[in-house]
């Protein structure tokens, strides 16, 4: 462990008074830091005594994350009579999750900079000149996957925000400080989430958006990809761990955040990117990482008696360790309170979360993690004539399908759906993970439904309420999916998809998904939606659910089960069928669905879906 954390300051700047809290963080004893943190490690088979467990986190169940642009996104939102941007949005928008049932805000005040008005760390606006585009574009060229027309379209935008962000430092506001007063203020508790390795703009290392130790090559990994080739990604260029002036930078910020601000609890972003240390990790380093985790909990500890601190991260527990991160250790030391597990960008509906609470076990909190995209789906917005710019520039690089050939004629505007933007597919996705039993939720990235202006398109705040409550989810709507593949190198960090699939004729495939048991009575019936490549008749194909009989009648749609804002139904490409089944066949946990081909011609099985709803009565003829 380096004995360096405080060492990297910039040129002219102050450390804070050297309190007992500040005095944990300094480079000349950052070693005392460490053994005050080896004085917390509890006995072999002891970690209950010290670790943070559901027990005292029992007020924290429904998390919203919000990254460090997301109070600037929507400005037409948040504060609709225009003008310099002001306190009062932040106000209205933590008004409005705090309404919505939100109990604990997560606030990103990073990539490798700091975006709120640091004295003491690199600050991405010291540079910045309002309306400054050539700054901005030096900001998005950094982005991977963007075309130079993304480019600029995301820079202009990009300068809309900054200059939001001007305004109000210009009034003396310091959004970071703001956003804990009034979470404070209306009952929400606030909560740090530090992306631990941002590396959505590495293409450009001397980007203002990274820091200046990312310039050296020493200081950034390889970006090498698991593949065969030994490709390389730009996504995968991080920060090096390695480098103890890469712990102790990142410790600094951390640092800042915990001491200079009256934030309740902390979260390591470990999931924007899941990069740390050139892999395999030696064990040394695994063990220099888990030492500097030490550190963290003992700068917590220090700020206040509970203080709880987590990470946020990909399920798979061995690329974790494999790029140093040893989350089962950190969780038998005690040096963890909690762990949101989520995929990276396409949300978990096969989240082993019960299989998680055996490898780490009781007395860690886990929280299920929501993002926005249902799965890879596309699907088709009627309404719409002309496609919208804002998924492009936001989802460049992240979904995988938004560049695959369309079907010979296709006109209508097709997308990705938005997971915020569907009451019933959020009350599915949170009843699937309460079920296996998460503590809580924490919802990622819900504000990008409306940062892309889509029109017809907006995040159902309103649907927040009660989403922690497996008991207040029983009987109403809902929409499940499974997840769908990935064409990207990121596959490795998600749970493995189970779907598409290609059914040789007379062959059956089994899939499992977590889903809650429905009240009886309550009028509600069961359809499972199959969704196969068009050209193919798919007759004789049948489901059944938990090893009942399978069932072949069946009803095609081009109708989605439940719209997503303007997308109603399917692409042109694909063909959908409607299986009714009783909603009796459902159970609490994992459930089976097997799909049956019993045609005599392969079928290709694109997605499947699920859905409680009530029936509809007939429309007139």
């Amino acid at each position: 462990m380096s004995p360096e954390y405080a060492s990297t300051s910039p040129a002219g700047s102050q450390l804070l008074p050297l309190t007992r809290r500040s005095f944990l963080g300094t480079g000349a004893i950052a070693g005392a830091a460490l053994a005050l943190a080896r004085q917390m490690q509890p006995p072999l088979g002891a970690a209950e005594s010290v670790a943070g467990g559901p027990r005292n986190l029992a007020a924290h169940r429904n998390l919203f994350n919000g990254d460090c642009n997301f109070l600037f996104y929507n400005p037409e939102l948040w504060q609709p009579g225009g003008g310099p941007y002001g306190a009062g949005a932040i106000e209205r928008y933590l008004g409005t999750i705090a309404d919505s049932g939100i109990d604990t805000l997560l606030v990103n005040p990073n990539t490798q900079v700091a975006w709120y008005p640091s004295q003491r760390l690199e600050y991405l606006l010291a540079g910045y000149q309002r309306g400054d585009l050539a700054f901005a574009r030096s900001v998005g060229t950094g982005l991977a996957g963007m075309t130079p027309a993304l480019v600029e379209k995301y820079s202009k935008n990009l300068v809309e925000r900054l200059d939001l962000y001007l305004d109000l430092a210009e009034a003396g506001v310091d959004w970071l400080a703001e956003c804990a007063r009034v979470c404070r203020a209306r009952g929400v508790s606030p909560w740090l989430s530090y992306r631990m390795n941002p590396t959505h703009f590495s293409r450009a290392p001397e980007s203002p958006v990274n820091c200046r130790l990312f310039r050296d090559p020493q200081n950034r990994l390889s970006g090498r990809v698991p593949d065969a080739q030994g490709s390389t990604q730009a996504a995968w260029v991080g920060l090096n761990y390695g480098r103890p002036a890469v712990r102790d930078y990142m410790f600094k910020m951390i640092r800042e955040g915990v001491e200079s601000y009256d934030y309740e609890g902390l979260e390591m972003d470990w999931l924007r990117h899941p990069v740390c240390l050139e892999a395999p990790a030696s064990q040394k380093q695994v063990d220099e990482m888990t030492d500097w985790f030490a550190a963290v909990r003992a700068l917590t500890k220090a700020r206040r008696p509970f203080y709880p601190l987590g990470i946020r991260s990909s399920p798979n527990l061995s690329y974790l360790r494999s790029i140093g991160l040893d989350v089962k250790e950190l969780a038998r030391r005690g040096l963890i309170d909690f762990c949101t597990f989520s995929n990276f960008w396409q949300t978990s509906w096969e989240m082993p979360l019960d299989a998680l609470r055996r490898e780490l076990g009781p007395d860690i909190t886990i929280y299920g993690g929501m993002e926005d995209a249902p799965n890879w789906l596309e699907t088709r917005a009627p309404a719409l004539t002309e496609r919208p710019s804002g998924p492009d520039v936001q989802l460049a690089g992240d979904n995988a399908f938004h560049a695959q050939p369309k079907a010979e004629g296709a006109q209508r505007v097709r997308g990705t759906r938005y997971l915020s933007a569907s009451a019933e597919m959020l009350r599915a996705n949170a009843a699937g993970k309460l079920v296996l039993g998460a503590d809580g939720l924490e919802q990622f990235n819900f504000f990008v439904t409306d940062q892309v202006r889509v029109p017809g398109l907006q995040a159902d705040y309103a649907a927040l309420r009660q989403l922690d409550s497996l008991a207040a989810l029983r009987g109403r709507e809902k929409h499940y999916a499974f997840n769908t593949v990935s064409l990207l190198a990121t596959k490795i960090w998600d749970v493995p998809e189970q779907l598409p699939v290609r059914l040789a004729p007379k062959h059956r495939r089994a899939l499992r998904i977590p889903l809650c048991a429905e009240p009886a009575g309550a009028g509600l019936e069961f359809v499972v939606q199959l969704i196969t490549s068009r050209g193919q008749s798919n007759r004789d194909c049948g489901v059944s659910v938990n090893g009942g009989l399978p069932v072949f009648a069946r009803r095609e749609t081009e109708d989605l089960l439940f719209p997503a804002g303007p997308y109603t139904r399917h692409v042109e490409e694909h063909r959908a069928w409607n299986y009714t089944l009783d909603c009796g066949v459902i159970r609490d946990g994992w459930n089976d669905i097997v799909i049956y081909n019993e045609s005599a011609e392969e079928v290709s099985v694109v997605a499947v879906e699920l859905a409680i709803k009530r029936p509809r009565p007939p429309a007139a003829s």
